[in-house]
Parts: structure tokens; C-alpha cells; sequence
């Protein structure tokens, strides 16, 4: 750790001396914007959102499947009454009822009015109803982890965009200070060749270097230009709002690392555990509601009717208005408990489903566990690659700096070609991007160990990336 120490103080040494990114002074997007853009404007976090809302409806919904049912009914008839002695099985909410009975079919109109009220409640199905509500919370917090695993994953894209439009920012201004570099020197070897002091072909050659840096730098200007469009697409914000705050870069590279190998590893609340956990839980849900769907169940019904007809006891047709008023009134109140004996067979049978099911889950969550102890292990060691190769790249662009001042003093005294100069000016350039990309890559390695070990969002607050 004093060696990662030790190694993180060569890095701020190097990167305040030889390369600052402190050309915007802060007055660039952060962050934290672009990943509130991207959030915000993605429709596959609108999508996990609304099924998350449809969630919390199944939630409701499974909690009041234990009010009663409460039938109403009034019904006013006119026709034949013409029954034969016996009872029959009522197929509807009205109970069976009978008329007149006859040796003969008599098809004179009777008048006649029923009215119910009846309650159809399951009291108990000894756990059913709270097993459904468990599983509806279950599979609700299956969305919510869902929604929260993209959206951490949305943040490590962002966090990737934005370390490419500082790196895009910085190629461009490396390509323009070449082609500044070059135009300065192209003035003053036109001055030597107009003295005499150097061949025409010298000033042909820097003119020719300087058309081809420019392409270079033109081409800088269109990447960067394109994913400005690109992050606009994907945030919602202007072209022109996309530029980077390098002083955040900044920040990243001094107290980024410090502060991540001091973060404590989170892995219990990591959004890929909490959304295997939450399979797991599901499933252990469905076999618990497949358990008790086998159990008793406790009916209570209550029914109270009134009946009248037209038609009297003695088989008299009396006026049609007098079948309208209520004549007869019954009620009825009762415990029922059911259960099927072949439930035993088949909550032995069917519940092995979803017994494997529970047993995949917790496979499939202790391999994230590992999985993601690699990754952790793995992010480490690119951390302590990045680091390193930073420290030679910061060395490599030192050296070259040096080198291009000498050859650049050995060609205005005559000892050197422009060859050999332009030479050793394309390896400065190089090695200026070659220490570019370390710098950008050890950043990149810094958000990566704050993703895998649950501590990026602290590290974007407490830095204001």
C-alpha cells in the first residue's frame, strides 16, 4: 500500500508538471449532468420505471383478493309457471324455487319479482392470501433491483463517455499545438532559407508536415464533434453544453485513487447481488404460494331472498301487479371448509418444480458472488498496470521534450537535418499521446474499481465530478 502510495504522489508530480488539464477551468459539463441526462433520457429506464408502477398495482391488487364477494339481485318476471314435483340443482346466484303443479300445462301469464343479497367470502385459506401478496412484493422487488442494476450500469457508460470527450478534448488540442509547433517553425526556417543559411527543401518539407498535422487535427475535430452529437442523443442536451470539465479530470487523478482504495468494498448492497437476491427470493415465493395453493380453504356464505308470484297456493291466478309485491323471504348462513385429498399427491408433485427452481437461483447468486470477487481482484491489478504505465509514459514524454529542444538547437546551428527535427517532433506529439492515453486509462480504471466495489456514486459526490 506505501508502494501505491508512493507511486500515486509520482502521478500528481507528473501529471501538474507535464500535461495539466486545466484548459476549461471548470466551466464544463460535469459528471454527475451527464449521467442525470442519460438517466433521464433513456427509455429503458422510462421502461424498468413503468413496469416498477406496474409492480406496486399487483401489490395492491393481491392485497384486497381477500375481501368478500357481495351479490345483489332483483329480478321482475311474467310467464307460465308450469313445474313438476322434485328439486333440481340451481346453476346461478338464484336459488331453486318452485311454482304451481299440475296434471296439465295452463300458459296464463303470472307475474313474479325475486330479489337477493348474498356474501361469498374465503375467510382463511390458511396463508394463501398472504403467500400471493408476498409473491406480488417479491416480483416488485425484482423490478425495483432490475431498474437499479441498469440504472448503475447507465452510470458506468456515462462515466466511460465522459473520460472519452476529456481524452476527444485533449487529442484535438495536442493536434492544434502541433500544428501551431509547426507553423512557428515553418517562419523560421523561411527566414534561414531566404539567408541562405538552409536549402529551399527544408521549408517544402515543414510545409509539407504542416498540411499533414492539420489533417490530423481535423480529423480530432470530427470525432469530437461526433460524440458530441452522439452524447447529445443520449442526454438530451446540446452539442454546444458537451464540453469537458478537465478540472474534474483533475480531481480524478489526484484524489480518485486515494479515495477508492481507502472505500470499503460494498458488496452486500452491489446492484448485481441485490438483483440475484431478488430472483431468488421470487422463486422462493412461488414454491411457498404453490405450497399453500394445496391447503383448506374456509368459506363463509350468507344469502337472504324474497319471492313473490302472482300465482297463490291454491293454483289461483290472481291480478299481475300483486306478483311484484314481496311475499316470501328466506335467508341462509353457513361455514364451509373444503379440500381435495388429491392435494397431497400433487403439492408433493408440482412444488418440485419449483423447488429447482429455488435451488438454480441460489447457484446462479453465489457464482455473481464470485464473478464478482474476480472482478474486484481484476480491477485492481489493471488500477496498479494503469499506475505504472502512466509513471513510464510521464518519463517517455519528458524525455522526448528534451529530446525535440536539443535537435531543435543542433538545426538552428546547422548540425542537424529537418528530417531528423521533424522527426523528433512527431516523436514528442507521440509521446504526448501516448501519456494521454495512460492518464485516460488509469481514470478509466479508477471509476471501474469504484463500480465493482459500490462506492462510484460516493466517489462522484465527494469529488464533484
Amino acid at each position: 500500500m506505501k508502494g501505491i502510495s508512493r507511486a500515486i504522489a509520482l502521478t500528481i508530480l507528473c501529471t501538474a508538471v507535464l500535461c495539466p488539464m486545466s484548459h476549461l477551468h471548470g466551466q464544463g459539463i460535469s459528471l454527475q449532468a451527464l449521467i442525470d441526462g442519460m438517466s433521464s433520457n433513456n427509455d429503458m429506464v422510462k421502461y424498468y420505471t413503468s413496469l416498477v408502477q406496474s409492480r406496486q398495482a399487483e401489490v395492491t391488487s393481491a392485497r384486497y383478493e381477500r375481501l368478500p364477494n357481495i351479490n345483489t339481485l332483483y329480478q321482475a318476471t311474467i310467464g307460465s309457471a308450469n313445474n313438476v314435483q322434485g328439486g333440481y340443482l340451481a346453476m346461478g346466484i338464484i336459488p331453486s324455487v318452485s311454482g304451481g303443479r299440475r296434471t296439465y300445462n295452463n300458459f296464463d301469464p303470472q307475474s313474479g319479482n325475486t330479489a337477493l343479497a348474498g356474501i361469498d367470502w374465503e375467510v382463511t385459506n390458511f396463508g394463501g392470501y398472504k403467500a400471493k401478496t408476498d409473491l406480488a412484493k417479491s416480483d416488485l422487488n425484482v423490478q425495483n433491483n432490475v431498474l437499479a442494476k441498469g440504472t448503475y450500469e447507465l452510470q458506468g457508460i456515462a462515466a466511460a463517455y465522459y473520460v472519452e470527450l476529456m481524452r476527444q478534448y485533449e487529442l484535438q488540442r495536442i493536434d492544434q499545438d502541433n500544428v501551431d509547433r509547426l507553423q512557428s517553425l515553418l517562419t523560421s526556417i523561411n527566414s534561414l532559407v531566404v539567408n541562405g543559411i538552409r536549402p529551399g527543401v527544408d521549408s517544402a518539407i515543414a510545409s509539407a508536415e504542416i498540411s499533414k498535422s492539420r489533417v490530423a487535427l481535423y480529423e480530432a475535430q470530427k470525432n469530437l464533434d461526433q460524440l458530441r452529437v452522439q452524447l447529445a442523443t443520449l442526454t438530451g442536451l446540446s452539442a454546444a453544453q458537451l464540453q469537458p470539465d478537465t478540472t474534474a479530470g483533475e480531481r480524478l487523478m489526484t484524489a480518485g485513487p486515494s479515495y477508492v482504495l481507502a472505500a470499503n468494498v460494498d458488496t452486500l448492497h452491489h446492484p448485481d447481488l441485490l438483483y440475484y437476491t431478488a430472483l431468488h427470493d421470487l422463486s422462493s415465493s412461488r414454491l411457498n404460494l404453490e405450497r399453500k395453493s394445496y391447503y383448506p380453504k374456509l368459506m363463509f356464505d350468507a344469502d337472504v331472498w324474497t319471492r313473490a308470484s302472482s300465482l297463490n297456493t291454491a293454483d289461483v291466478y290472481n291480478n299481475l301487479g300483486e306478483g311484484y309485491i314481496p311475499q316470501r323471504m328466506n335467508y341462509f348462513v353457513g361455514l364451509t371448509l373444503s379440500y381435495d385429498l388429491m392435494n397431497i399427491a400433487r403439492k408433493h408433485i408440482n412444488a418440485a418444480i419449483y423447488k429447482r427452481e429455488v435451488e438454480a437461483a441460489q447457484h446462479r447468486l453465489d457464482q455473481e458472488r464470485l464473478d464478482l470477487n474476480s472482478e474486484l481482484q481484476r480491477a485492481r491489478i489493471e488500477s496498479d498496470y494503469q499506475l505504472r504505465r502512466l509513471s513510464e509514459t510521464g518519463r517517455q514524454m519528458h524525455a522526448a521534450d528534451i529530446a525535440y529542444g536539443q535537435q531543435a538547437n543542433l538545426y538552428r546551428n546547422g548540425l542537424s537535418s529537418v528530417i531528423d527535427l521533424n522527426l523528433a517532433l512527431s516523436y514528442y506529439i507521440q509521446a504526448r499521446k501516448d501519456y494521454l492515453d495512460s492518464k485516460t486509462g488509469y481514470m478509466r480504471s479508477v471509476l471501474s474499481y469504484a463500480l465493482v466495489t459500490h462506492s462510484f456514486s460516493n466517489l462522484v459526490q465527494t469529488l464533484k465530478l
